[in-house]
């Protein structure tokens, strides 16, 4: 059965368009919190502390362009999806959006905050982790598997960004567990992964956005 191109109307197009300027965005906001928080070790710290502080709003705005993103190219992908596979994958990128939206209301609490006193704001930061970051993994994987044999995305990278994804979660979950077990005198796995799973998913967005943003 032959595979039909994308239908691409106009608000499809704005969508899209908006999912790659978001994705922009938020990257262009990660690099400058780069450069005004030289007191975080980006080996070490994972972005989230950026919103601690007075230059928080930055941070702010990295996880809600982030999260415009993900709604954005929800709303691009839309009449997209004919599979079950993609349908999923569609309800975990809204997922993923609304993660990334409650991280930006809602800042993390001082890393040296006990747990008994965590704030309301902190507790629902740790919400907005355990909604997001599922939702990201499993957005990028289902979608790339729908989207991998459509003829717009031919060729796209989609396989190999979800493995760059992927890989990300597992290597911050084993700079998680060293850290735990010898504090932070081994390499800097935990900050560096996490703003490489940042990355790519945005390169995620704008590649899966490109072919519906019909430039030309």
């Amino acid at each position: 059965m032959p595979v039909s191109p994308a239908l691409v109307t106009e608000s499809t197009q704005i969508a899209a368009r908006a999912a790659i300027g978001a994705a922009l965005l938020a990257v262009a906001a990660l690099i400058v919190l780069h450069a005004v928080r030289r007191d975080l070790d980006p080996g070490w710290h994972v972005i989230s502390e950026y919103a601690v502080g007075a230059q928080g709003w930055i941070m702010g705005l990295c996880f809600a362009a982030f999260a415009a993103a993900s709604l954005a190219l929800g709303a691009a992908l839309i009449g997209q999806l004919p599979t079950l596979t993609g349908r999923i994958g569609l309800a975990c990128l809204i997922a993923a959006g609304v993660g990334l939206a409650l991280a930006a209301l809602f800042p993390m609490d001082p890393i040296t905050t006990a747990p008994a006193d965590a704030s309301l704001s902190g507790r629902m930061h740790g919400v907005s982790f355990m909604i997001g970051v599922p939702g990201e993994i499993l957005a990028v994987l289902l979608l790339s598997l729908a989207l991998r044999a459509r003829p717009d995305w031919a060729g796209a990278p989609l396989l190999p960004l979800t493995a760059v994804i992927w890989i990300s979660l597992v290597v911050m979950a084993a700079g998680i567990m060293l850290a735990s077990k010898g504090g932070m005198n081994g390499p800097g796995l935990l900050g560096w992964a996490n703003r490489l799973l940042m990355i790519g998913y945005a390169a995620w967005i704008a590649v899966v956005a490109w072919p519906l943003a019909r430039w030309s």
